[in-house]
């Protein structure tokens, strides 16, 4: 009986940090092999399952521990929507700042996605990989995970409206992180975009058009790479407190 206890504590344990990883940046790659997915999700279970209670089944019927089983992947899911929120804000900040410096059609191809990106989403992204890898606060992410069984035990997910509050809360702050980092390029661009106007006024036979995009192109780029140690800060604040904004989401899901 108490084999059977531990092979069911470890499932629901796999379950939820699989899903977890299924959604994090590197783990959801493409190019990521499934079989070293699934390999880090059980030696992680079989790392975390001995330290935490024994699932009681004797209530449960068949039906009901699919439930569970259920849940346990749509915490996971979303604790790993959380933990990934800051790279869907740099993309999105990547993706402005091509739109400002007319850069929509370069694109290249993103080997962990497989499709093409954008050339400053990609640098961005990448830009934020490295900060959390060098930084180790990729670790911190996983132990935001590990605590989040401290306040939400297996099977004791319910929904509520606080959470949904929440999740609409963390969501927005991607909005306003990708204009915070692209706010620099937006100001240049606006900037060139009322020099311009104002000259073809003073020499109407100026090819604005053409003038007005090379200095886009060249001040963004000059702004961009001056302000990509701002972006890595923002990268560092936010990873920094995710462990407590899963703790969080964690206790609400708990009710």
């Amino acid at each position: 009986m108490d084999l059977q206890l531990d092979y069911y504590n470890w499932l629901l344990v796999f379950l939820r940090i699989s899903a977890f990883f299924l959604v994090l940046p590197f783990f959801s790659a493409t190019n990521f092999p499934v079989t070293m997915r699934v390999s880090l999700g059980a030696l992680a279970a079989m790392l975390l399952a001995p330290n935490l209670p024994a699932f009681n089944l004797a209530h449960l019927s068949t039906f009901g521990l699919f439930g569970v089983m259920i849940q346990e992947v749509a915490i996971g899911l979303l604790l790993g929507f959380i933990a990934r929120m800051i790279f869907y804000a740099v993309d999105l900040a990547g993706n402005i700042i091509s739109t400002e410096m007319g850069l929509q059609m370069a694109q290249v191809m993103d080997p962990l996605s497989g499709s093409s990106s954008q050339v400053p989403a990609t640098i961005l992204f990448y830009l934020a990989s490295i900060v959390m890898l060098t930084l180790n606060l990729h670790h911190w992410m996983l132990l935001g995970f590990q605590r989040t069984y401290d306040v939400l035990p297996m099977g004791t997910a319910h929904l509520n409206a606080a959470l949904f509050e929440t999740v609409v809360k963390h969501t927005s702050q991607i909005f306003m992180i990708a204009l915070q980092i692209s706010a620099p390029i937006i100001a240049c661009s606006f900037v060139v975009t009322v020099v311009f106007a104002v000259l073809s006024r003073a020499t109407p036979q100026m090819n604005v058009f053409t003038e007005s995009m090379s200095f886009r192109v060249v001040g963004g780029l000059i702004v961009f790479g001056f302000t990509l140690n701002l972006t890595a800060q923002h990268v560092v604040n936010y990873l920094n407190r995710l462990p407590d904004d899963m703790l969080r989401i964690a206790q609400l899901v708990h009710g």
